[in-house]
């Protein structure tokens, strides 16, 4: 089985094309044995319910028998030169989900479409996804028993949310146990979150749609907020 490799991983915001992921892998001298490129998307859920992709190229090096993982930003769409034609022309950002890549950095998307010079349009997140809500998830994922369905790629904690698929958390609402439950099993994994809230806990998981705050009536006034 293969190991998986993340290059350069905090240079991400820094990147914007296909051709800069080929530049990272030529920069770690490890394009001369790539055999197949290939591009993933994976879903992330905004609290507007809109989803912006999470995009991982990823090159299979079958004599470093390792798979080396290039991230860029968040996007909703990416800019493109089609085969034959020099206008840009904007893309729906999950249409690059299985493209293959090949050494002059073309694209070739799962409908046989070829384009040049992909470029991703990040995206501007109104949330701010920290460390400590990464791991509040991935624990929470974990104690449900849903990784198979939740993350996209065969390697999870290398880089906190790149391998999940967020588009699959809402599904896990009606399976999700008690924020008291959940505070329980994170503290026994992680004993430095000791004094975890559960009310922190609520709030990680309704940033990913995983519970929908439920309405509390202020006596007397007839009002709601949530909780």
């Amino acid at each position: 089985m293969p190991r998986y490799e993340w290059l350069q991983p905090d240079e991400r915001k820094n990147r914007r094309s296909i051709a800069d992921t080929i530049d990272v892998l030529h920069a770690h001298a490890v394009f001369d044995g790539v055999r197949t490129v290939k591009i993933r998307i994976g879903g992330l859920r905004l609290p507007s319910q809109d989803v912006v992709g999470l995009v991982a190229v990823f090159a299979e090096n079958a004599a470093a028998e390792t798979t080396f993982i290039i991230t860029l930003p968040s996007a909703r769409q990416f800019r493109a030169q089609c085969h034959g034609r020099q206008k840009l022309e904007k893309f729906d950002i999950f249409r690059l989900d299985g493209a293959t890549v090949d050494g002059n950095c073309n694209v070739e998307l799962v409908d046989g479409t070829r384009l040049r010079a992909v470029e991703v349009i990040p995206a501007l997140l109104p949330n701010k996804v920290t460390d400590l809500d990464w791991r509040i998830l991935h624990l929470t994922i974990a104690m449900t028993n849903a990784e198979r369905e939740c993350y996209a790629y065969p390697i999870r904690f290398a880089q906190p949310g790149d391998a999940l698929d967020c588009s699959t958390l809402p599904d896990l609402k009606g399976r999700v146990p008690l924020l008291k439950e959940i505070k329980a099993y994170i503290e026994e994994r992680e004993p430095a979150l000791k004094n975890l809230s559960e009310q922190t806990i609520a709030d990680v998981l309704c940033k990913f749609g995983i519970r929908i705050p439920r309405p509390r009536r202020t006596r007397g006034l007839g009002s709601a907020s949530a909780v």
